[in-house]
Formats: structure tokens, sequence, C-alpha cells
């Protein structure tokens, strides 16, 4: 995640000098907390694309927050606009629920934003998760579009039902539907066409897909999943309106967040449409779809290190030092082994010297008790012999 995290925030560079260096002016510029330091911080979170409604909200809370915390200087209100933002992005983990229940889940979008990819990613997240997963092909009026699928299949290791080029989407559903009972999946994954332009059609046609999963598999959870290409910014707010009087959106993909300087339609999507951001795509890579948490997009908006982030690197310092203490501690028992090993050596041959001395001792001790024998012996022998005597003559 950590590596996500840091291709987000590296993405997310023309959306923070887009919005985070004016709101960095004017936090650090003005000098009171009064309607003017307001007016310009609203203006430059609209022209973010962070959207009107939102904008609204966003202020609103903040002049509570200010009243209630008894803030004086504007420098002091940063902190309140990073909770507010992620107060307005929270996604609830019931959004999820999905991903716990025999499933279908609808893909939808225009063509071009990134709809089939992410197709294949998602069912690369799920297959991840331990779930047996059915991709199906029902976008049969784009041309390749079942052959560019069949290959993301294959990539993310799950099946897929297709039809021919031109065939009706609804005997597709059907077939996959049935597939998916038959082979006890957990969750199917359907493609659509993107024809917004013809949105009778659209409507008629994506109706009577439902009608056949409502009939042939009723237990089913339903997910609508609108995509939505990040770099757009309010036409995908359009899009996802336009959308919303087809199908009841359940949740958004957000792609092509890399490089995009209208990140902050994130926050207005949300705020304008009552629906989440689920997912959010940084890259063209199988694993560059993650699922949404809002205090990351912030914190990746604003350039602030996540807790988490930060946690991940004290673990890995902490595990650095133990490595090193614990190398450190090696060393220092095979130290005190040759050591011991040394002091054994030392031991036994001082033993050795001390049993050399001890024979010395006893030889010298032989020796002496033999010169004593000896001067005994002389002294024995000296009394033995007769004296002579002496004559003296006058």
């Amino acid at each position: 995640m950590a590596g996500f995290f840091s291709r987000l925030k590296e993405g997310l560079n023309k959306t923070r000098d887009n919005i985070v260096a004016g709101i960095d002016a004017v936090f650090y510029g003005a000098s009171d907390i009064d309607d003017d330091f307001y007016e310009e911080l609203e203006e430059i979170l609209i022209m973010g694309d962070i959207g009107v409604n939102a904008t609204n909200d966003i202020i609103e809370r903040m002049k509570d927050e200010v009243k209630k915390r008894h803030l004086k200087h504007p420098s002091e209100c940063k902190e309140l606009l990073v909770e507010s933002i992620k107060e307005q992005m929270h996604v609830e983990e019931t959004a999820y629920d999905f991903e716990k229940k025999q499933s279908v889940i609808f893909i939808i979008g225009v063509n071009g934003v990134g709809k089939t990819t992410s197709v294949g990613k998602l069912a690369s997240i799920l297959k991840g998760q331990g779930k047996k997963v059915l991709i199906a092909a029902a976008d049969t009026f784009r041309a390749a579009a079942g052959d560019q699928l069949a290959e993301w299949a294959n990539r993310a290791g799950v099946d897929m039902i297709g039809g021919t080029e031109g065939a009706d989407p609804a005997s597709v559903i059907y077939d996959a539907v049935n597939a998916a009972k038959a082979r006890k999946v957990d969750v199917l994954i359907c493609d659509t066409a993107g024809r917004l332009h013809n949105k009778k059609n659209l409507m008629e046609e994506l109706k009577k897909m439902n009608r056949i999963i409502d009939r042939e598999f009723p237990d089913a959870h339903r997910e609508n999943l609108i995509v939505l290409d990040g770099t757009t910014g309010q036409n995908a707010l359009s899009q996802a309106r336009e959308f919303g009087e087809v199908a009841n959106l359940t949740g958004i993909i957000l792609t092509k967040m890399d490089g995009t300087a209208k990140g902050g339609i994130a926050v207005a999507i949300q705020s304008e449409l009552n629906v989440p951001v689920k997912y959010i795509g940084v890259g063209e890579t199988i694993e560059d779809l993650q699922k949404f948490h809002a205090d990351e997009f912030v914190n990746a908006l604003f350039d602030i290190e996540s807790e988490e982030s930060e946690d991940a690197e004290n673990v890995d310092t902490s595990e650095s030092d133990t490595t090193v203490i614990e190398e450190s501690t090696e060393d220092v028992l095979e130290k005190e082994s040759d050591t011991s090993v040394t002091n054994e050596t030392v031991g036994e041959n001082t033993e050795e010297v001390i049993e050399k001395e001890d024979a010395t001792d006893v030889i010298n001790e032989t020796d002496d008790t033999v010169d004593e024998k000896a001067g005994e012996d002389e002294e024995s022998a000296g009394e033995e012999k007769p004296k002579k005597k002496k004559w003296l003559f006058w």
C-alpha cells in the first residue's frame, strides 16, 4: 500500500499545484479570519474542481469549528480544512458488503474512461481475496472489446463468458448468470457498452439485462459501479448524473488519477451525487487499482505523510535495529564462546603447569630427602670412626 500511496501522491502533483499552493497563500497570507478569508478560500476550492456544493459544506464546517475552538489566525485553519475534506469523502465499511456476498457487479461508463481495464483489475483484486470470479463480456457494441477483455481476464487469472461482436448483450448476461450459478461463482462482473449518446437504447439494454438477473439470479447482491475519467473534471460529474438516471449507482471507480490537474473532482462527485468513490486507479498495471481511502487521498493531495506510512517506516527501522542488535548479540556470544575456549585452553595449560610444578616439588622434596639422608649418614659415619691418639714428646 505504501507504494500505491507514493504513486497516488506523485499522480496528484498537478492537482496539488492547482489547489494547495493557492490555499497556502490564503492561510499564510491573510491576517484575519473574516469574510474575505472565506471568500478567497471558497474561490480556490471551486476553481480546483471540488464543486460548489462540496465547497459550501466544507466552508460551513470550518466556520463551525473555528467558533468552537476559538481560533484567531488563518494559519490555524489548514488542519480544519483537511479534516473537513476527509469527512466529506468518508466511505462507510458497508460500501464493500458485496465482497462478502454472492454478487453481480455491473460496470458502466462511456468508452475511453478505462472501463474494460477496470473490470480486469477489479477481478484481480477480488481473486486476491480468495473469491471465485467470472467476467461477462456484455459490451458487444465496440469492436474488439471482447478480445481486450479476454486479455485482462487472462492477466487476472479468471474465466470469461463472451459473445460475438454485435450479439445481443442480454444473451451474454443470460449465459454468464447460468454459468456463475453452475460454477458456484462468488462474484460475476459484467462489462457493459458505453453509449451515452444513445441514452434510450442504453436504458432499454440495461433494463433488459437487469430483468434477466432478477429472474435467473434473484438472491444475488447487486452493485452498479460507474467508471469515470479523473482527467475530465466536471465532465465526469455530468456523465455520472446522466448514468444515474438510467441505473441506481452504488459506487464510483475513478481512473487516470496519475497526472491529472483535476483530482478535486473526487470530492465533488461524492458530495454532488451522494455516491461514494470505492476504487481509484493511478496507472496501467493490474495492481494500480485499489480501494479508495479518504485519509490517504487527502494526505496525498496535501502532501501529508500518513501515520500508517510513518508506522511502516518505524517498523522497518525497528526491524533493522533489531537485526543489528541480534547480529551484535551473536558477535558477543561468539566472542564469549571464543573467550571461553581461550579460558579453557589457558585453564588446561595452567593445570598442566601446576601439575608440572607439583611434580618438580615432589622431585625437589625427594632430592632434599636424599640430601638429608646423606648428611645423616655422614654424621653417623663420623661418630663411628675411632679417634687416633696423639703422642707428645718434650
